[in-house]
């Protein structure tokens, strides 16, 4: 299977640095046209599925490419939600840095042993992810699969390909409506290509103005 993993666009709470979660925020006008620029990029693409997490953010991006496959089945998949941020949801990054910043830095620095407050355990995201993947490597063995989906689900995918230590996720960075490439075959999965981002040009999502998820 070929899997291509896609962030969804820049939304309008990545670009005022405020914590979205599973927060349904709507792309930027930015965003809307990262999301055309990535449908522009992948339309040659022979496309057997596409998945999308049922967020605004990630389905819009995903319906673009759909427009250009539209004999390609689609489907939404509560699997690749972003990870429920808690009471981290609705704030501003500088609140979060200011007012939880230990639970801030294991975050960082040991994510499967840290949970947002009220917010979703990293393992119960580690397995609907890779339940999700164990899925489609049955169901779609021979085929190429596009998943549009969030920053944390990313990293996973990414991660587990690699052999990576989890806690080495927020290593990985990736950029708004940027294609990750993975394939699984009879032997290891192979990383091909990681957040690129070449369609965007200077539409591109730098890390510094990407302060909250």
């Amino acid at each position: 299977m070929r899997l291509i993993i896609v962030r969804h666009g820049e939304s309008e709470w990545n670009r005022i640095h405020r914590y979205q979660g599973q927060m349904d925020a709507a792309l930027s006008d930015l965003g809307l046209r990262q999301a055309e620029a990535l449908a522009e990029r992948l339309k040659a693409e022979q496309l057997d599925q596409i998945y999308s997490s049922t967020l605004q953010r990630a389905a819009r991006t995903a319906q673009a490419i759909a427009v250009h496959h539209t004999n390609t089945p689609f489907a939404y998949s509560d699997a690749l939600l972003e990870i429920h941020h808690g009471e981290w949801q609705g704030k501003f990054a500088d609140e979060i840095t200011a007012n939880y910043a230990a639970g801030l830095r294991e975050w960082r620095e040991h994510p499967t042993r840290s949970q947002m407050p009220g917010g979703e355990s990293f393992s119960n995201v580690l397995k609907r992810t890779l339940d999700f993947l164990d899925e489609c490597l049955v169901k779609h063995r021979d085929q190429t699969v596009l998943v549009s989906t969030h920053d944390v689900i990313v990293k996973i995918f990414v991660a587990h390909a690699l052999g990576m230590d989890m806690d080495r996720i927020n290593r990985i960075w990736v950029t708004n409506a940027s294609i990750s490439v993975i394939e699984y075959g009879s032997e290891l999965p192979y990383l091909v290509s990681l957040s690129e981002a070449c369609h965007l040009g200077k539409m591109a999502s730098t890390r510094e103005g990407q302060k909250a998820l």
